[in-house]
């Protein structure tokens, strides 16, 4: 049987965990695993609506999905929907870092140190704890991790470090990860996410964090001249859990329509 014949999983026992499906790229990741043949969980902090909406989405591909709560901050309950999910799908062979705590924009200088440590708690530390507690499961399955980072890490945006320094982190330890899994067949990568249209940026323009004026001019700093979407995002992740992406590892790639040029 050929990997074609397999699906895109290569066959792998297990289903899919999205951290953070509440959000528009959750939710667009979470449907593209399930057009692709996985069964998917997906979490959420706070919007359970909005989870529940993505679980929905999964169903309606045809495919087994389910929202359940957590909060990254705390490493207990992180191993239990961990645990929930190997459990519900008979192991786990995707798991995808898609979540954004809530994050303003601000000048280093303004930022309290407890602030940025609490978001260097949540945001990296919440998705070591997520990778930690999946390897056993990503090891029997031979699978593969994607943490959604940002652009921000190679072409840095004023008033960013709250949502750039954990970031950071989180892509030191996909390379751990992808330099020290390899030997048992698990694949780390992280997707860079540029100027979307939708999602955290509506967020940051509903809080006054960016004028719609300022986001004119980062147009004009794109090569491709418009704003992604949460899908642009969504096909990349697809591309990465895949077999087709069977021998990448340890890499990031940009999705941002240039702009990190």
């Amino acid at each position: 049987m050929t990997t074609r014949d397999q699906g895109a999983f290569g066959g792998r026992a297990g289903g899919c965990l999205v951290i953070g499906g509440s959000g528009a790229i959750g939710r667009s990741v979470a449907v593209r695993l399930a057009e692709l043949g996985g069964d998917v969980t997906v979490t959420y902090a706070g919007n359970s609506a909005a989870a529940e909406e993505t679980a929905l989405a999964v169903k309606e591909v045809g495919r087994d999905g389910v929202a359940v709560h957590l909060d990254l901050g705390d490493a207990f309950r992180v191993r239990e929907v961990v645990g929930e999910a190997v459990a519900r799908h008979g192991g786990l062979h995707t798991v995808v870092l898609a979540a954004s705590p809530t994050n303003f924009q601000g000048w280093t200088s303004t930022i309290p140190p407890e602030q940025y440590l609490e978001q260097l708690r949540v945001d990296s530390g919440g998705t070591y704890t997520v990778i930690s507690a999946a390897l056993p499961s990503l090891r029997e399955s031979r699978g593969s991790v994607v943490v959604v980072s940002t652009v921000a890490n190679r072409r840095f945006v004023l008033r960013d470090v709250l949502s750039s320094g954990p970031k950071a982190a989180n892509e030191a330890v996909v390379r751990a990860v992808a330099a020290e899994e390899g030997r048992y067949g698990v694949r780390a990568n992280a997707v860079g996410v540029g100027i979307l249209d939708e999602g955290m940026t509506q967020v940051l323009i509903d809080h006054g964090d960016i004028r719609p004026e300022s986001l004119e001019v980062a147009r004009g700093r794109i090569p491709l001249g418009t704003f992604g979407k949460a899908r642009d995002i969504a096909a990349t992740v697809g591309f990465l859990v895949s077999d087709e992406a069977r021998y990448v590892t340890g890499q990031w790639i940009d999705v941002d329509g240039g702009y990190s040029l």
